[in-house]
């Protein structure tokens, strides 16, 4: 009797964060107007003496002259990927909160929804991407519609090799059209610092000494442990390890716990915005 409750508590509290998240739009042509982040993801500056890519001259025009609305691409259903900005154009440092990678993790999405009702820090552009795995939200899976964890799918450390079915990797690196939508994004904003949010492992991912600075303040600001989050398996082909090899930025993975309440929504939401607002001073 006990775990059947549970199973059925669980469903309750599945049902209720996905009811609280704004429906997806059916495809990528109803943002009408909305343009489409162009060109495939060819970084062809050079890498500074650190080892790293570094925002250009034609990253800060970019960042400038973009709208604030942008479709970053779509998913292998078709569904639009959208990316939107706040605070001001011209500012000189950028923080991106990706609310959500895999569909069956919704919270990360009402936290994105309290960081756009919010005002951005004066010196930050924010982008925030609600998720990136449309297809997955919809169905309420791990994986993207052709049944790919996307956070196995980046180049750095890809292995076709998987531990579980749930963990797919995908048949080449970047092989998914989502991934490809991210990489291309990411590389024309690189921004400062990626909050990347996930469940429900209740921590900030301590595992990369790059970052462990940043995961620290976001700990101290989402009121949650540091650890290194597992990854049942080798962290292979994971969007922070790519994006911290890649860029002189840093991305960070912040596991919220199973059940996030709206108030907790709103707490993380201003979190995220503290932590960002340090970006100019390190």
């Amino acid at each position: 009797m006990r775990r059947r409750a549970a199973v059925v508590a669980a469903a309750v509290l599945a049902a209720s964060l996905a009811a609280a998240v704004p429906a997806l739009p059916a495809s990528g042509a109803d943002y009408p107007g909305v343009p489409t982040s162009p060109g495939p993801w060819t970084p062809t500056d050079p890498v500074g003496p650190d080892g790293f890519r570094h925002p250009t001259a034609a990253t800060r025009i970019w960042r400038a002259e973009s709208p604030s609305v942008v479709r970053i691409g779509t998913s292998v259903r078709g569904r639009a990927i959208v990316a939107r900005r706040q605070g001001p154009a011209d500012a000189p440092y950028a923080l991106l909160v990706l609310g959500q990678m895999h569909g069956s993790e919704p919270a990360g999405r009402r936290v994105v929804e309290r960081v756009r009702a919010l005002r951005a820090p004066g010196s930050v552009q924010v982008w925030t991407i609600s998720t990136m795995n449309p297809d997955g939200s919809v169905a309420g899976t791990r994986r993207n519609a052709r049944g790919v964890d996307l956070n196995r799918n980046f180049p750095h450390r890809w292995a076709p090799t998987y531990t579980s079915r749930i963990y797919f990797p995908g048949t080449s690196a970047a092989s998914e059209p989502e991934t490809r939508a991210m990489m291309r994004f990411l590389d024309q904003l690189r921004p400062d610092l990626v909050v990347s949010l996930h469940q429900a492992f209740n921590s900030v991912d301590l595992g990369n000494p790059k970052t462990r600075a940043w995961a620290a303040r976001l700990a101290a600001a989402f009121g949650l442990p540091t650890r290194t989050v597992p990854c049942r398996g080798p962290c292979a082909g994971t969007l922070t390890g790519w994006y911290n090899t890649t860029y002189a930025g840093f991305a960070v993975t912040v596991e919220l716990p199973a059940a996030v309440p709206d108030a907790a929504a709103r707490r993380y939401a201003r979190a995220a915005l503290s932590v960002g607002g340090r970006i100019p001073t390190g």
